[in-house]
């Protein structure tokens, strides 16, 4: 076989030739626009990840990781320089997240209060029914325990740095933990808790015990799902 002009083969066999034209009628040679083309997922079939007859692109294999959330993603984050806290909305694009961490960077309060931690849903943040505890040990002043969030005990004016851990238990029911550094004691808070939310959790709120209002550091939120 070969090539003798420009969309043209020259096929040779004993004693003649034979010249065919490249085409996509009957009569002709194939091009490649007579190739079958792989089918490729769409991205809502990608998200779904229901069916095994499609190809998937890196652009739709990125949207299914997406959809299935692995791994902790960077949600959003507080300033806590001044105020009275916030409310964080944005769980890194996570829908129904099964695990969320909590990040606190130099948090400070103008007094002695304790931080909380709370949770919500669509129809907003909830303040009762929480079980919390947090301290280094259960003995009088060093211990704190909360049922309007979950709370991080401070011990003195000091900073938190460290991180509380949510995770998922079943339906809408979540448990805490946290290990953080208080510069006011030199020491750890530890403790957990338990809370849950009517509808799916959606959203974390800062805030304080009492009347102080935050005056350093920051805060930040990621989410993911259980493999």
């Amino acid at each position: 076989m070969s090539l003798t002009r420009p969309g043209r083969m020259m096929f040779t066999s004993i004693g003649d030739a034979a010249e065919k034209s490249v085409g996509t009628a009957s009569d002709q040679l194939p091009t490649n626009n007579d190739i079958p083309q792989p089918a490729f997922a769409t991205q809502a079939e990608a998200e779904a990840g229901a069916i095994s007859v499609r190809h998937m692109s890196p652009l739709r294999t990125a949207d299914a990781i997406s959809a299935l959330g692995l791994g902790l993603r960077r949600g959003g984050s507080l300033d806590l320089s001044s105020g009275t806290g916030g409310i964080i909305t944005n769980l890194g694009g996570v829908a129904d997240p099964d695990v969320i961490e909590i990040l606190f960077a130099g948090v400070s309060v103008s007094g002695s209060d304790h931080l909380l931690v709370r949770l919500g849903d669509s129809a907003g943040v909830e303040t009762e029914s929480y079980q919390s505890a947090s301290g280094a040990s259960s003995a009088s002043g060093t211990f704190a325990s909360s049922s309007t969030g979950l709370v991080i005990y401070q011990g003195g004016s000091g900073h938190w740095n460290g991180c509380m851990q949510l995770r998922r238990v079943t339906g809408n029911l979540w448990i805490s933990s946290h290990a953080i550094q208080i510069s006011a004691t030199g020491g750890i808070a530890a403790g957990g808790g338990q809370k849950a939310v009517t509808a799916t959790l959606d959203r974390i709120a800062i805030a304080v015990s009492g009347a102080n209002t935050f005056d350093g550091g920051s805060v930040q939120v990621l989410a993911g799902k259980a493999g």
